[in-house]
């Protein structure tokens, strides 16, 4: 399979953002700099154990846009209105997803982590304000909205990336340490890891990510 050049990466990600409906705001971006607070914020809040540094160039995130749901989402303590005054100072009324710096550089890990953060927005979609309460509060319900996402950056890695499906698992495993699970939210996030491990290994396209991916790359001119 040939390199996947970082311009095609960073093309087919707008690509896919404007296909989903969502605002994507890339490093260099101001707002960047809002949203690495809102979501150290909302991380402590969680008993994470990130660094403000950490969040700034590693962490890609999605938020909530514009809308009633944001109005009540700032009512959270603490964390609230800083994800509510990130979401919609950037949103502008749409779901924002943030890429982070480190991410922005390397592509295949770049079209990875556009798909598990489209997972989110979908879970946004789907649940609303609840789903971003819940998953504020409650290390299970981090377990069971991260691990499926990691699931489909999972795909990726193997398809574009040249890893097996027990390496992206590993690597899936390693980035879950830092959403503060407790042992129960851990061995659910397993379990659904082993899931994802299974269907790569028997050759499945999971939620159809990879045909959405490869169509996306084909269309800014990218063949495997």
């Amino acid at each position: 399979m040939k390199p996947l050049p970082i311009d095609i990466a960073r093309a087919a990600v707008r690509r896919m953002a404007t296909a989903a409906g969502v605002t994507l705001i890339e490093p260099g971006d101001p707002v960047r700099t809002v949203l690495a607070a809102a979501v150290y914020a909302g991380h402590k809040v969680g008993g994470g154990s990130w660094t403000h540094a950490h969040v700034a160039e590693h962490v890609s995130v999605t938020l909530p846009g514009a809308g009633p749901a944001l109005g009540l989402l700032r009512a959270v303590p603490t964390a609230g209105p800083l994800l509510a005054a990130a979401g919609e100072v950037a949103g502008l009324g749409r779901t924002v997803v943030s890429i982070a710096p480190s991410t922005w550089q390397r592509p295949v890990e770049l079209v990875g982590t556009m798909r598990h953060e489209l997972g989110h927005a979908g879970d946004i979609a789907a649940g609303g304000l609840p789903w971003c309460l819940v998953y504020l509060i409650s290390a299970e319900a981090r377990a069971g909205g991260e691990a499926p996402c990691y699931g489909a950056s999972m795909a990726v890695q193997v398809a574009l990336g040249g890893l097996t499906p027990g390496q992206a698992a590993q690597r899936a495993r390693d980035s879950l340490r830092g959403y503060a699970l407790d042992a129960d939210a851990t061995a659910l996030a397993a379990r659904i890891i082993r899931v994802h491990e299974r269907s790569l290994e028997a050759g499945d396209d999971p939620g159809g990510v990879l045909a959405d991916t490869r169509r996306a790359l084909a269309a800014e001119g990218w063949t495997p």
